[in-house]
């Protein structure tokens, strides 16, 4: 049985690491963004319904995105392996192909649902759709780091 080194996979947590803190920085400073626009409005009660709206689209998200990352996980994992045969990597890739895809999904559904969304400009009401949107989007972008890396360690512990 040889011996599986999780180099690459230890980087790539790394890097999501540094990714969420990226985030989490984005994520405040929209955060004040758009308090202070619920300020100006004089609608400070907008701000906290739109955190509101963004955590129950977050309740409602959790499982299929730790699914979708501790899917990942395991192909990144299954990649690791130095013995994989032609047939096996054309399995990894295609499973990494539809990883992509349903990723690539989600973040064209929060492009297009932004883009269709009217001009903030001509409605009010459009501000706290913005912004639960926006919200929604970093959040399911960190939640998704998270999953990967809990589910990449929990993995690799399993099997070491």
């Amino acid at each position: 049985m040889a011996v599986v080194e999780f180099k690459k996979l230890k980087r790539q947590m790394m890097l999501y690491r540094i990714v969420q803190t990226i985030l989490t920085g984005l994520l405040i400073v929209m955060a004040i963004f758009f308090q202070s626009r619920f300020v100006a409005l004089n609608k400070p009660e907008l701000f906290m319904r739109s955190i509101i709206f963004s955590m129950i689209i977050q309740l409602l998200l959790i499982w299929p995105v730790y699914k979708l990352a501790w899917r990942d996980a395991g192909v990144e994992i299954e990649g690791n392996h130095p013995d994989l045969t032609p047939e096996q990597q054309g399995a990894l890739r295609k499973k990494r192909l539809i990883g992509d895809m349903w990723k690539f999904c989600g973040v064209a559904f929060y492009v297009v649902f932004v883009t269709l969304v009217p001009d903030a400009k001509k409605s009010v009401g459009t501000i706290p759709v913005y912004a639960i949107t926006i919200f929604s989007f970093l959040l399911t972008c960190l939640l998704y780091f998270q999953c990967f890396n809990f589910s990449a360690k929990k993995q690799i512990k399993a099997i070491t």
